[in-house]
């Protein structure tokens, strides 16, 4: 045993250490963030005057379908008024957008809740790692993953409307996809933040969970994507074929229109609030990275390769063990027999020393 002055300073010198070995491995991460390749300020200058437009065309053909139906009847003379109010709405979601970055770059832990879900979802089995990767930045990274978000919002917007776009006609048809543009809108912020630049800032930090249960290792951010992407879709797909069977045959393209109304303008803002994160989007990984070492104490491959590894193996070789058979080398009825001829073997042991010769040296 020792005294209590030496033992707590023995372990406030092996925490120092480990907090040592973090703080290197982080500045390391953080050098390897600033070495890749980013989109350059003229790109993304280019893509939000982009998504303004987009926004823009979009907006108009929504009005276009509603003047159409005779829901909202436009004032052509009154155009140039829409348009400024269209412009305003893209400024305001880039304004949007920043102050929700700035937010995750200084408070990484506000997007922790799909963390959370995915810990829910494992029960507490397994174990968490850093091992990040040089993460994607390109414009073709900014469209493909808008669609994915502006997909991602009207499933969850559907949720929260639920059974509400159960109509009869193509006015409530209509009307419908316009309360799920609303509805999308309002909850923008929230999903943007949560469940969309949570999950990618968890998969580009490089956290990985290696599940005891069923022997598989797999990237946290990935999962949660996928997970968010089934449900979303299938939220899509069901009320489109619910709309469907409620219009009838007579005029099966009006479901489409649901998700056409508050596809185009949405994707142009989640665009808006992609390229705004690619600003920041360095910052922002380190910051994460940063946080899930310090709060939740997970090991990483720059400060803990060996314990990873051990651990990785170590579902293996379980496995392994678990699942060989060992044959054996001798029959038990073998093994009998040579247990009774055991005194022959030592006499003949003894006759052939007898008969060395001696050394004489």
């Amino acid at each position: 045993m020792c005294e209590i002055g030496l033992c707590g300073r023995l372990q406030y010198d092996v925490w120092s250490i480990a907090m040592s070995d973090k703080s290197e491995s982080m500045k390391t991460f953080t050098r390897l963030l600033e070495e890749t390749d980013s989109l350059s300020y003229k790109q993304i200058l280019l893509g939000l005057l982009g998504s303004a437009l987009i926004l823009v065309l979009s907006t108009w053909g929504v009005l276009t379908l509603l003047n159409f139906a005779q829901i909202f009847i436009v004032d052509l003379t009154n155009v140039a008024r829409y348009t400024m109010y269209m412009i305003l709405g893209s400024i305001l979601s880039t304004v949007i957008a920043i102050i929700i970055v700035v937010a995750m770059v200084r408070w990484p832990r506000i997007v922790n809740l799909p963390l959370r879900i995915h810990r829910f979802a494992k029960r507490g089995t397994g174990e968490y790692f850093l091992s990040p990767e040089p993460p994607d930045q390109s414009l073709s990274t900014v469209i493909r993953r808008s669609l994915y978000g502006s997909i991602l919002v009207v499933g969850i917007a559907l949720t929260i409307l639920g059974f509400d776009l159960m109509v009869a006609d193509a006015a409530q048809v209509i009307t419908g996809g316009t309360y799920l543009m609303l509805a999308s809108i309002i909850v923008l912020p929230i999903t943007v933040m949560e469940f969309y630049f949570g999950p990618w800032l968890i998969k580009d930090s490089g956290l990985f969970h290696l599940d005891e249960r069923d022997r598989s290792l797999s990237n946290v951010g990935d999962d949660l994507e996928d997970i968010l992407e089934f449900f979303a879709g299938v939220d899509i797909l069901f009320i489109l074929l619910e709309l469907t069977i409620s219009v009838g045959p007579t005029a099966p393209w009006l479901p489409i229109f649901v998700i056409v109304i508050p596809l185009g303008p949405l994707f142009s803002i989640v665009m808006n609030f992609t390229f705004i994160f690619m600003i920041f989007k360095k910052k922002a990984t380190a910051s994460m990275m940063e946080f899930l070492s310090t709060r939740y104490d997970v090991p990483d491959v720059v400060s803990s390769p060996d314990y990873i590894r051990s651990r990785a193996i170590a579902l293996v070789e379980r496995d392994l063990m678990m699942n060989l058979e060992i044959p054996e080398i001798l029959p038990p009825e073998t093994t009998f027999d040579v247990v009774l001829e055991e005194p022959d073997i030592i006499d003949s042991v003894n006759m052939d020393s007898e008969s060395l010769p001696e050394d004489n040296s």
